[in-house]
């Protein structure tokens, strides 16, 4: 059981890998619990996470990690 498991996941992140670039950021919009927004953003590039309070926010840090990447 413990075995199948094992490659069960590896098979779920093999797929991920697939889905996703290695590169791209992973960007959430989620809700506290008072109902504000605000967006979750993964750089898969630098394993870091960034807690945005505004869209515009993102864009600026995506427009900022763009040049850092050239």
């Amino acid at each position: 059981m413990k075995i199948n498991n094992f490659f069960a996941n590896i098979l779920v992140k093999a797929r991920r890998g697939l889905v996703t670039s290695n590169h791209e950021p992973q960007i959430k919009q989620k809700c506290d619990r008072h109902g504000n927004k605000y967006w979750q953003v993964y750089d898969l590039y630098r394993h870091q996470s960034y807690t945005f309070g505004s869209e515009q926010d993102v864009i600026v840090w995506i427009e900022n990690r763009c040049h850092c990447l050239k």
